[in-house]
């Protein structure tokens, strides 16, 4: 007969707000950190064979009592094993140490077999969400994979497994995935649940309905039906979400969840008091809810209670956040006016951090309002503060953008002290440096910047573009190649090499899979598809460098301002296809764009082209 070793217990969460594409579910343990070790030493130790010690060294009078052929019977060490495992996998949870948790998941799943299973995957599902949480999929997924093999009737593991589906763009799999555990499980309210959120958030709501409707009244958990109400209101139909969530919270009154869903719900109605006192109660009852305060604070600002936005944000544990989410809020609904008076009157409230300033000057930079105010709200920023980093960068790139160089670069003095290991703000002066063609400076920063981090790829690509910058194209090139060895991933110096190779009309076939290979890495970076466009039409492959020019144009966008160079290789192309008026249409505005920007000799070279094509 099995045994279930007891470990310390999980609850799971099963379902949680659509709009996450990856849901994450919490797990809420009912023991502390340290009940939870106290828990499983004393489990673990009870399990051990009379006489056996933890440690290493044996028992005082029993010098072979760890002898494999002593330890009689085995299974209470494979029980002791489950629990070391356990222990070792919080304790590797704790230090974040992702080796650590790998080797304990694994022991976890090897000792947890047989007579002596896992209870449940909740230790296993723990370890994956970490991983994942820790951008280890690579790592998460066959952990996943391993236990669902070992747990085939675990809902919770194959809800994750579709999680990463669906995550990677595989939604057609996850939905079979869940299907046919459902198929499995007809029985199983939650796993129809799982299938029908997978369906909704493919977005196919119409077959999600389905599936929540064919659930047997008797099987709606409140859980279930707080997943019905999300696809009920994803199709527009509000009424009837919420009398599903009336019921949930009826059955379930502590469902913060549901009874917040059920708020929104109500604002789609037309019901925003209902909405409030809803927020309100979820506060009274938790005031650390922070979405149910957000939600209040936008009830508050759609009604325009500044009054009453003020106080709130003022008064809560967090003000900073609370200020920045309701100036975002305003922003999002194009109010920049508003949410500036709401920093103003909020920095004049006492207790306020100066952090603040920081949101403030951003608010101003990003709507172009006024960046000299900008830079003057940077300037309040104490040194003290944990906007203080964020806003020596904000006054690096203003003062860039404005010119005002050596300041740029005094702010960058302060910025490389608070930061006197990272290569980062070297790389950023060693960028001012060559704006001012100052390339010694510049080359003595990225030096620094591969003196502190050898492997820097930043560091080592700009060293080798700073002798393209300097003129010395061959230096830059011998240092490309050398670059694209050890990096061979850098879609920037892949395409460095590749367009001038092209543009030398060199080894075309290699400067082609290398572009190939930049535009596979960085499909939507214009200048890449121009590279493109520009060896196909070295190579005379001229219907594909159309097609190329023509997408890095339409990549860049409208309003955006147009590179001179694509435009003349856009030129260049309809001249060599024979269409006469494209290639006078590129060359012209390639002419007149280089003239602008102060390159004359370039201009003059397209005004040469111009001249022949008349």
């Amino acid at each position: 007969m099995d045994t279930a070793i007891a470990l310390p217990p999980h609850r799971t969460s099963m379902f949680t707000h659509i709009p996450s594409l990856f849901r994450v579910r919490r797990r809420l343990s009912s023991f502390t950190p340290a009940q939870r070790l106290m828990f499983a030493s004393t489990l673990a130790l009870l399990l051990l064979p009379a006489g056996c010690a933890t440690g290493n060294g044996p028992v005082a009078g029993e010098h072979d009592v760890l002898s494999p052929i002593r330890l009689s019977p085995q299974a209470p060490s494979q029980r002791a094993e489950l629990i070391f495992a356990q222990l070792k996998l919080d304790s590797a949870l704790g230090r974040n140490d992702r080796e650590a948790v790998i080797d304990a998941s694994n022991r976890l799943l090897e000792f947890g077999t047989g007579a002596y299973r896992l209870p449940s995957s909740a230790p296993i599902i723990d370890a994956a969400i970490w991983l994942l949480a820790h951008d280890c999929e690579k790592d998460a997924a066959p952990l996943i994979r391993k236990a669902s093999a070992q747990m085939p009737d675990d809902l919770a593991l194959v809800s994750l497994q579709a999680d990463l589906l669906i995550q990677n763009n595989k939604r057609n799999e996850a939905i079979s995935l869940l299907r046919n555990f459902a198929g499995k499980h007809p029985a199983d309210g939650q796993a129809q649940a799982e299938l029908a959120l997978a369906l909704l958030r493919s977005a196919q709501p119409q077959e999600a309905m389905k599936v929540f409707r064919q659930i047997p009244e008797k099987q709606l958990t409140p859980q279930i039906r707080f997943a019905y109400a999300q696809a009920l209101n994803v199709s527009g139909r509000f009424a009837d979400a919420r009398r599903q969530l009336e019921v949930a919270v009826k059955e379930d009154p502590e469902y913060a969840e549901a009874w917040q869903l059920l708020a929104l719900t109500q604002e789609e109605l037309g019901h925003p008091k209902e909405a409030e006192k809803i927020y309100r109660t979820l506060l009274e009852n938790d005031p650390d809810n922070r979405s149910a305060r957000l939600f209040l604070l936008r009830l508050m600002l759609q009604e325009d209670n500044m009054d009453a936005v003020v106080s709130m944000v003022a008064s809560t544990q967090d003000p900073l956040h609370f200020a920045v989410a309701a100036a975002a809020m305003l922003m999002d609904e194009k109010h920049p006016d508003q949410a500036e008076k709401l920093l103003s009157r909020l920095e004049k409230q006492e207790g306020m951090p100066d952090g603040l300033f920081f949101y403030h000057a951003a608010l101003l930079y990003e709507s172009n309002a006024d960046v000299n105010r900008a830079l003057d709200y940077l300037e309040k920023v104490s040194s003290q503060s944990p906007e203080y980093d964020k806003a020596l960068r904000m006054k690096v790139r203003i003062l860039y953008e404005q010119k005002r160089i050596p300041e740029a670069l005094q702010a960058l003095d302060a910025l490389r002290v608070l930061h006197p290991e990272d290569a980062e703000p070297l790389l950023l002066a060693s960028e001012l440096y060559a704006g001012q063609k100052n390339f010694d400076a510049a080359d003595k920063a990225v030096a620094e910047a591969l003196r502190l981090h050898p492997d820097n790829e930043g560091a080592a690509f700009q060293q080798a573009y700073l002798q393209e910058l300097r003129g010395n194209r061959k230096k830059a090139m011998e240092l490309m190649e050398k670059f694209i060895a050890r990096y061979p991933d850098n879609a920037l110096a892949l395409n460095y090499v590749g367009y001038n190779l092209a543009d030398g009309n060199k080894d075309l076939d290699r400067a082609y899979r290398l572009i190939q290979r930049a535009v596979e890495l960085e499909p939507d970076a214009d200048f890449i598809l121009d590279s493109l466009a520009w060896v196909q039409y070295r190579r005379g492959k001229l219907d594909d460098a159309w097609e190329q020019i023509q997408k890095a144009l339409n990549l860049s966008g409208k309003d955006e301002p147009k590179d001179p160079a694509m435009l003349e290789h856009y030129g260049d192309i309809a001249a060599a296809r024979g269409d006469a008026d494209s290639a006078r249409a590129g060359w012209g505005q390639s002419m007149e764009l280089f003239e602008k920007l102060g390159y004359p000799e370039d201009a003059d070279r397209v005004r040469l082209k111009l001249e022949k094509l008349q």
